[in-house]
């Protein structure tokens, strides 16, 4: 029955393999046009110019954030940081108690719920994010300088409807 099932047309097509229509696409198929492709690109070219006009690699634009929204919100707790920043629960646990190591962020309990805690600026912190936000501030003039002034606005409200369709479509 197990070989069977592994000869069929079906499973075969399932899988990929022997597929007229996959072989056809596997040969034309242009990586350098590929949407994950250009994510890549767009990412990595972020991340780069985000190191040389910060002028430092220590904090990331992820760990920004979370300074930034604390400056802005005052101390919260860590599924409100998440909702902010959009970083699921488990992801920033581990990256709070990174920065917490390097003194960034202080976290306490959250009154008697031990599970919950909440997360505020250290002073530390606040030095760091005044010393990036003047470089922060000038990345989106540098990453869109390519675009025609004209159409940075629609690049972005594009950009915003892929990332995040439902909140996209609420604010256009």
């Amino acid at each position: 029955m197990r070989d069977a099932a592994a000869k069929s047309p079906k499973s075969k097509q399932r899988a990929g393999t022997g597929d007229k229509a996959s072989e056809e696409i596997a040969r034309t198929l242009r990586l350098d046009k590929g949407l994950g492709f250009l994510v890549r690109l767009l990412d990595t070219r972020f991340k780069t110019l985000y190191e040389q006009l910060t002028a430092q690699s220590g904090i990331t634009p992820r760990q920004l954030g979370v300074l930034l929204t604390l400056h802005q919100q005052g101390t919260l707790t860590l599924t409100e940081l998440s909702r902010y920043i959009r970083i699921d629960r488990s992801t920033l646990g581990e990256m709070i108690s990174r920065m917490e190591e390097r003194s960034l962020v202080m976290r306490r309990r959250n009154g008697s719920d031990r599970r919950s805690a909440k997360v505020s600026l250290s002073p530390s912190g606040k030095d760091a994010l005044f010393r990036l936000v003047s470089g922060v501030a000038q990345l989106p003039g540098v990453m869109l300088a390519p675009l025609a002034i004209e159409d940075r606005s629609s690049f972005l409200r594009c950009m915003r409807l892929v990332a995040e369709p439902d909140i996209g479509r609420a604010q256009t």
